[in-house]
C-alpha cells in the first residue's frame, strides 16, 4: 500500500556557524575587558615588601591610588579628597545594605611621602572604613 509517499524525509540540518561565531565574540570580548581592567591600574613604584597574599575572591571593590606628589586616584581618574570620601561613603553604604564590608586597597607610590596615606587613612577611619589593605610589589618572599 502506498500512501503517496514516494521520497524519504530528508534529515533536519544543524548549521553550528553562528553558534562558533558567538562563542568566539565573546571569548574576544571576555580577553579584552580583563586585559582593560588591569591597564586601569596606574604604573606606580609600590614598596618592596613580603606581605599577605591577595584575597582569592578577586578583585578589591575600591583601588585608591596615591601618587608620588600626593594625588589620588580611582579608576584612573584624579580625584580630591572630598570627593574619594563621598565615593568611599556611599560604597560603605552599599556594602553595608548587601550586608558586607567594603574592600579597600591602597596602592601607595613608595617615593609618595608618608603623610598624605597617614591623611588618607585619617579620613578613612573618621567613616568608620579600618579594615583596608596597602598594596606592595612582590618581594622573593612573596606578597600582594
Amino acid at each position: 500500500m502506498n500512501l503517496g509517499r514516494s521520497k524519504d524525509m530528508e534529515e533536519a540540518g544543524f548549521d553550528l556557524t553562528p553558534m562558533i561565531d558567538v562563542v568566539l565574540l565573546l571569548i574576544i570580548f571576555f580577553m579584552l575587558t580583563a586585559q582593560f581592567a588591569k591597564s586601569l591600574n596606574t604604573p606606580l613604584d609600590l614598596p618592596t615588601e613580603p606581605g599577605e597574599r591577595a584575597p582569592a575572591g578577586g578583585e578589591s571593590e575600591l583601588v585608591i591610588d596615591i601618587l608620588r606628589d600626593g594625588t589620588l586616584r580611582v579608576e584612573g581618574n584624579n580625584v580630591g579628597i572630598e570627593r574619594l570620601m563621598q565615593m568611599l561613603a556611599a560604597d560603605q553604604n552599599q556594602a553595608k545594605a548587601r550586608s558586607s564590608r567594603l574592600d579597600v586597597l591602597v596602592r601607595a607610590d613608595r617615593r609618595c611621602p608618608a603623610a598624605h596615606l597617614n591623611g588618607l587613612a585619617g579620613q578613612m577611619a573618621s567613616l568608620g572604613i579600618r579594615d583596608w589593605r596597602l598594596a606592595t610589589a612582590r618581594a622573593e618572599g612573596g606578597g600582594s
